[in-house]
């Protein structure tokens, strides 16, 4: 079922180089950002002083018209990245093919980079999309990088993304007590109204836990109430399975190996947890002799 076996629903090879260290993966610093808006700012100034200078008054013109210029393109450079963004967080959202996702958010975050904003957005969903297609490492590097650059700090729409990814992502390769940090994190950054983005995390870290019944709790309070598409309610009930299966109740084998088949349809689905976790991977071994 996993590595290179046959009928793993994970490619060989991904498609998609690993992180590199340079300054298109890095956000800008506050400084820097100040720093370039600064330089944009200077033609107009220039422009300014040169018609007090000389005498010219259309001098003064071709400085307002500049720096409405600057700003105009600026917007529509944000726009369109606005966008794009949506677009692949969409593909993602909807279980897109993570290599796919990847491939062009690569672009994106080479064209944001002049927009720390949308350039750290950008690189949180390449390393969820990397995370989706097995790449801990890569993507934990990612999401470290957005965190420490700062530009989400204050965007709970985002942070609902990024601290229960890093907390999951912990957790999926074992390290509990970084996850519990993280999920920790997150539950003091998110409001009320966004606490909900825990669910996937916590029962994660609560399965590595062996809190099953806790796990199945939460799970069924959550998709109980949750407006969630079909795909991520059988992520949840895929987890739920393996929970009921390792708290002595489980589930019907027919349920099962359908929610296995169904996993093994959709790759990109979700955190692919049997990359990192035996129990798991033999879990979904054990119910996949029909499911394919």
């Amino acid at each position: 079922m996993t590595g290179g076996a046959e009928g793993s629903p994970y490619r060989e090879g991904a498609t998609v180089a690993p992180p590199e260290r340079g300054a298109r993966y890095a956000p800008m610093t506050r400084r820097e950002e100040r720093l370039r808006r600064w330089l944009r700012s200077v033609p107009v100034l220039l422009l300014a002083l040169a018609a007090f200078l000389l005498e010219r008054p259309w001098l003064l013109g071709v400085a307002i018209a500049w720096g409405i210029g600057v700003i105009v393109v600026a917007r529509l450079s944000a726009r369109s990245l606005n966008a794009r963004l949506k677009a692949l967080a969409g593909t993602l959202a909807r279980d897109g093919d993570p290599f796919v996702a990847a491939r062009a958010l690569e672009a994106i975050v080479a064209d944001a980079r002049g927009y720390p904003g949308f350039h750290s957005v950008a690189l949180l969903f390449l390393g969820i999309a990397r995370a989706r297609g097995g790449d801990a490492d890569g993507a934990l590097e990612l999401l470290t990088v957005v965190q420490r650059g700062g530009w989400l700090d204050h965007r709970a729409v985002w942070l609902a993304w990024l601290l229960p990814w890093m907390s999951q992502l912990h957790a999926a390769r074992g390290d509990i007590d970084e996850a519990e940090r993280w999920l920790q994190a997150a539950r003091a950054a998110l409001p009320p109204d966004k606490q909900d983005a825990l669910v996937s995390a916590e029962a994660v870290l609560g399965l590595r836990c062996s809190r099953d019944e806790e796990v199945i709790a939460a799970i069924d309070a959550y998709v109980g109430i949750a407006e969630a598409s079909d795909p991520v309610r059988e992520h949840y009930a895929l987890l739920r399975a393996f929970a009921c299966e390792r708290a002595g109740h489980p589930m019907p084998e027919q349920e099962v190996r359908r929610l296995v088949a169904s996993r093994m349809a959709a790759p990109g689905r979700a955190l692919p947890l049997e990359k990192w976790w035996a129990d798991f991977a033999a879990f979904l071994d054990r119910h996949a002799t029909d499911a394919a």
